[in-house]
């Protein structure tokens, strides 16, 4: 019967795990749910720090990171440039022969798992996790071209590619408009990849939420294949961006472009020289996906994601209290979820705070919350695949510097589904995550 619970708390999410890249294919069917606790982490832990900036520019890691491995004002421009400062050491050429855009990273973890159903636990494990590495290549080969790939490889055999993408930058000579072909991240409010905490289910909860029966795959936490547009100001404090692509892990036949979708966001940024309020960033963003359904994949369904985001910088320009509040509304199409009666709609919210009393020292803490509206099926009760998330933990970088990244990091988090166990239980995921991380 434990297996038949976890599968159960997981149903939600379960669909979303096989549009990550590299993971399925587009005939797969139903899995198991430990696809989807990997297909998760093994898209969030792929995205971390890069000292290899650091070594090819002569900086100190600080200088785009508030925090290892979030991005500061400066850090932020220098992505948006598409890795690139823009003053005569971005092409390959200026740089010493020896210097390749290459990085690796390593890691491992222990993990701590209980499920309670109903009050009553069920399930207790805990282990070493297996870990991977990492060797990628990712930067700028000159002021027109920048570029990124990301093979990972586990001790478990399974080996993946992270997103892959070449973009044209300042095409038209301007900073508004630079092209990316290929796999590309959405520009969501929270990063998965420049966030703490190196554990599974942190984002799972509000990105790769599916509602409950949903046949489609699509989530926006996954990178999707197609070609992206943005564009910004000097300093990054106004900012666009807007991915034309195709739904990863749909099955394609008699289509032209099979299941297109479009992401966009925007943000303005507003800094204040004197205060307690030392900056503010505020965006909007969007989303909208087709998925097939019955036998001819031409016959497509939409689904609809509607955001926006405040971000505050408190205290400090250095060291502050950094405030995040998200909130996220969703509608799909009935014909997406077998036996449905109506759209079923979904609201969802994330706060987030992290606090740097001093580097390299970080603690954070998120609360996720996602209500379902309007189930697809008419009689369902009423908070059915509810859900409630808090994390909190703490991360010390041992060492810092361009030569490579030492790690640690303790986190706790408590997973609430509600209503999925047989007799309306609630089922509740509790994890305690230890890791060490390893950048060069």
């Amino acid at each position: 019967m434990v297996g038949n619970w976890n599968t159960v708390a997981r149903a939600a999410l379960v669909a979303v795990a096989f549009a990550a890249p590299g993971v399925a294919k587009a005939d797969t069917g139903p899995a198991p749910a430990g696809r989807m606790d990997a297909a998760v982490r093994r898209y969030v832990e792929a995205h971390r720090e890069i000292p290899a900036f650091a070594r090819k520019y002569g900086m100190k890691c600080s200088a785009c990171h508030l925090a290892v491995p979030v991005l500061n004002q400066f850090g932020q421009a220098f992505k948006d440039n598409g890795y690139r400062m823009k003053n005569g050491t971005d092409d390959l050429r200026a740089n010493e022969p020896a210097y390749w855009p290459l990085f690796g990273w390593l890691w491992k973890n222990y993990e701590v798992d209980v499920q309670r159903v109903g009050g009553r636990t069920v399930q207790n494990t805990g282990g070493i996790s297996n870990g991977a590495v990492v060797l990628g290549a990712l930067g700028s080969v000159g002021d027109k071209v920048s570029f990124r790939f990301v093979p990972i490889i586990y001790e478990d055999g399974n080996t993946i590619v992270d997103h892959g993408w070449i973009r044209y930058n300042q095409a038209f000579g301007s900073d508004w408009f630079n092209i990316k072909v290929g796999a590309a991240e959405f520009d969501l409010p929270i990063n998965p990849g420049r966030e703490y905490n190196m554990g599974a289910s942190r984002f799972a909860t509000l990105y790769a939420y599916s509602v409950p029966g949903s046949i489609s795959r699509f989530s926006v936490l996954f990178p999707q294949p197609g070609v992206e547009i943005m564009g910004h100001d000097l300093g990054s404090r106004n900012r666009y961006s807007v991915n034309l692509f195709n739904t990863g892990g749909a099955p394609r036949a008699h289509c032209v472009f099979c299941s297109p979708g479009i992401f966009g966001r925007v943000t303005h940024r507003q800094e204040f020289a004197t205060g307690f309020l030392r900056a503010v960033r505020a965006g909007v963003f969007g989303a909208y996906a087709t998925w097939p359904v019955g036998p001819d994949t031409s016959d497509l369904k939409g689904q609809q994601r509607l955001g926006g985001d405040v971000e505050l910088w408190l205290g400090s320009d250095v060291l502050p209290l950094r405030a995040t509040l998200m909130a996220m509304t969703g509608r799909d199409d009935s014909a997406l979820v077998p036996a449905a009666t109506q759209d079923p709609t979904f609201n969802a919210g994330m706060l987030q705070l992290e606090y740097v009393p001093k580097l390299p020292l970080v603690f954070y803490g998120r609360l996720q919350v996602i209500r379902n509206q309007r189930q697809a099926i008419a009689g369902t009760p009423d908070g059915f695949g509810d859900q409630d998330f808090q994390l909190v933990g703490v991360r010390h970088a041992l060492e810092l510097n361009s030569r490579f990244a030492w790690l640690l990091e303790l986190t706790y988090w408590r997973w609430t589904i509600k209503h999925v166990a047989p007799g309306g239980a609630n089922v509740t995921n509790h994890t305690v995550w230890l890791g060490t991380h390893l950048d060069f």
